[in-house]
């Protein structure tokens, strides 16, 4: 992202073209991605995270080389694979690296969204010109060195032994839904990300670069978001209860700092509210991964099938609350987001394991 106006001018390409290049990592994900969850399940989570660090490694180191626009592309598509197979492989094995605390685990798991995000964003701002031989260099060297440590800090045999036809995890509503779930949130996190710069830099009369810098801070806080459902289900709460509540407060947060007239400072302690409850949600879905796959052996296949969900709402859901606020105002673009959220947790209330204690339980079936 701070690089977009390098891309460019180097490239000779539009803006939107260059968003392109940024974003089409998310692509294998979003068309394919229960296929890396069922290739997991098959050959190991360990194996295929491994492999999907090294292949991301490959892909930044070549990036730095690319001497034409398509074939960055290919590269970022490559490095998308890669990204998949570690997000998808990884989830398995923080759900079965501390057993009977899985709910927690995943929980802390899933922070690593919105931490890469800021420390990408931070890191890649100081990189010289030419950034990209320096940033894929220096990515590379970090994804080779944590597929090191996972080789020898990590002897996962959970799930390694059993097999299981992966069309079954494509066919169970508790997986589909909560799959359905997930790219809502998603999509309204990413849309909010989106949209809030422009919004109060309409309103407040401050450029939408300097919002966006404002707003970029004020997620950082999703992070507790991430990690409290797994802390709350540990203690007897029930799934539904924490996603209503954390939902309700979400979108109440977000209306107010979009929507009333508030100076900045205000505006942003609410948005900052937005992040850690609406940072609830894909924290929690991911918690309960284990217990809405139709065994243990699947749920590679069922991670793979929400992270598919999850990339699709990221694609989607920026471009579509912007063209909403063009069309209609801010209004009726918060109100879709608010609508998104009510529709996520209309997705999950049918699922009767959404609404047990599972204290105790290491997950399976719903």
């Amino acid at each position: 992202m701070p690089h977009l106006g390098w891309l460019v001018q180097t490239y000779a390409v539009p803006l939107g073209v260059a968003g392109f290049a940024v974003s089409c990592v998310m692509l294998p994900g979003a068309l394919a991605g229960w296929s890396f969850g069922a290739a997991s399940d098959r050959f190991g989570p360990k194996r295929v995270a491994i492999a999907g660090l090294l292949v991301a490694a490959v892909a930044s180191v070549l990036s730095g080389f690319s001497g034409n626009f398509l074939f960055l592309l290919i590269l970022r598509i490559v490095e998308g694979v890669g990204y998949t197979l570690l997000v998808v492989a990884a989830t398995v094995i923080a759900a079965g690296i501390v057993p009977g605390r899985a709910a927690l685990a995943l929980s802390v798991w899933s922070s690593f969204a919105p931490i890469g995000f800021a420390l990408g964003q931070w890191a890649a701002a100081f990189a010289p010109d030419p950034p990209l031989p320096v940033i894929g260099a220096a990515h590379a060297a970090l994804l080779v060195l944590a597929a090191i440590a996972l080789h020898f800090s990590i002897d996962l045999q959970v799930f390694q032994d059993k097999r299981a036809p992966s069309g079954d995890a494509l066919r169970h509503p508790p997986a589909l839904w909560t799959a359905a779930a997930f790219g809502g949130v998603c999509a309204v996190l990413l849309a909010s990300v989106a949209l809030a710069p422009v919004v109060l830099s309409g309103a407040l009369g401050i450029s939408v670069a300097h919002a966006a810098s404002l707003t970029a801070l004020a997620a950082l806080p999703a992070i507790v978001g991430r990690i409290a459902p797994g802390w709350l289900l540990e203690r007897g709460f029930a799934a539904f209860t924490v996603f209503v509540a954390a939902s309700a407060l979400a979108a109440l947060s977000l209306a107010g700092a979009l929507l009333a007239p508030l100076p900045l400072a205000a505006a942003l302690v609410l948005f900052c509210g937005f992040q850690i409850f609406a940072g609830a949600l894909p924290g929690l879905l991911s918690a309960m991964l284990p217990h809405v796959a139709p065994a243990s052996a699947q749920l590679g296949t069922v991670s793979g099938l929400c992270s598919q969900s999850v990339n699709i709402g990221n694609l989607i859901g920026p471009p579509l609350a912007l063209a909403v606020y063009a069309a209609a105002g801010t209004g009726t673009a918060v109100l879709m987001l608010i609508l998104l959220l009510a529709a996520s947790a209309l997705a999950i209330a049918r699922l009767e394991v959404f609404r047990r204690d599972l204290r105790g339980r290491s997950g399976q079936a719903a």
